[in-house]
């Protein structure tokens, strides 16, 4: 691409970026657009790395999730890892302490800030949530356009490889931790990429006893090596000879109905059911069965806490950077993104990464 000058957005500058332009699977175009100064409050950032998420993957499928959430045509991804190669111009007090040649990540919810719950400290919820995969940036591009309030500080030392794992590694993180069951039993219901770091963030936070399932032989293999006792696949029904009289917490990262309601199955009387996969179709449950009788409790995590969650990254991340390593199986040059889609979709890997620079 034509490199930006010391002043980027000058005549002749562009950059190329990844759009889903259609309903079918193939429909992706590797289109450019013309390179401009960011605005004041924003930053122009250029992109090293970017990883593949299963949002992506519902956007691609266009499934009915995706097309109750998304228009056409809109750019992909959102996990990203790069370099402020430009702040736009006004009081230097509104940079948030970020600087020109800063390693950022992004996190992809922007809160208002003054609404109700906003003022819970529940800014991941606000009520005016802008999302970045709204905002007609991408993060399978050279540059992204980004409010400088979006933007958070690589921890000292880590790379791009890593740093592009934050935003995931935060909702696993955060569901792990809210699931309160340090020195008990936590089953990870789907070894996807959010299942695998909630594995990896459970033995970084001490939690007793992880076991694991997942449908990929590959997937379970990844579980063990990240530190799960056991990783079974569920058709078998090894799952509930292996939990006994039940696990203190599901985190269910696949979004399979039939996944939901054997999890809901695996609880102890009183555990918790943490939501982190997305289901894409509605599901019909047994409430009185398992909420009113059992006194199970139902939770999703969406996100992060937009200040807490990051504060705890800075102090984790830089100790799970080689179950990070282990966690990415497939890297890809920019030019080859359908084919690092067509990897992920296949539901073997673990993280798939675009290299950008």
């Amino acid at each position: 691409m034509q490199k930006p000058s010391d002043a980027p957005g000058t005549a002749g500058d562009s950059y190329s970026l990844v759009m889903k332009t259609g309903p079918e699977w193939s429909d992706l175009a590797r289109v450019r657009r013309p390179l401009s100064a960011p605005r004041p409050g924003s930053a122009l950032v250029k992109i090293h790395r970017a990883a593949v998420c299963g949002t992506d993957l519902h956007i691609l499928k266009w499934n009915d999730w995706a097309q109750q959430h998304y228009r056409l045509p809109l750019p992909l991804g959102h996990e990203f890892s790069g370099v402020i190669a430009a702040i736009g111009a006004d009081d230097a007090s509104a940079h948030h302490g970020l600087a020109v040649g800063d390693s950022v990540t992004v996190e992809t919810h922007l809160a208002c800030g003054h609404c109700d719950q906003c003022l819970r400290d529940r800014g991941h919820t606000c009520l005016n949530l802008k999302v970045f995969t709204r905002l007609g940036e991408g993060a399978f591009a050279e540059y992204a356009t980004v409010p400088l309030a979006m933007l958070r500080r690589l921890p000292a030392g880590m790379s791009h490889r890593h740093g592009c794992l934050l935003e995931p590694l935060g909702i696993a993180l955060r569901a792990v931790e809210e699931c309160r069951v340090t020195g008990g039993v936590l089953f990870v219901s789907g070894c996807g990429p959010i299942g695998l770091l909630a594995v990896a963030a459970a033995r970084q936070t001490g939690v007793a006893r992880v076991l694991a399932a997942d449908l990929s032989p590959a997937r379970r293999e990844l579980a063990l090596a990240l530190g799960a006792e056991v990783a079974v696949d569920p058709r078998d029904g090894s799952d509930r000879a292996l939990v006994g009289t039940g696990v203190d917490a599901v985190i269910e990262a696949s979004g399979s109905p039939a996944a939901i309601e054997n999890a809901l199955n695996l609880l102890r009387p009183g555990g918790t059911l943490m939501l982190a996969g997305m289901p894409a179709q509605n599901l019909a449950l047994d409430l009185s069965r398992h909420v009113v009788l059992r006194e199970i409790a139902i939770r999703g995590v969406y996100g992060r806490h937009l200040q807490g969650t990051w504060a705890r990254l800075q102090e984790i991340a830089p100790r799970m950077q080689s179950a990070l390593d282990r966690l990415i199986t497939h890297e890809f040059a920019q030019d080859d993104f359908a084919e690092a889609f067509r990897v992920a979709m296949d539901g073997q890997a673990g993280k798939v990464e675009l290299i950008f620079s």
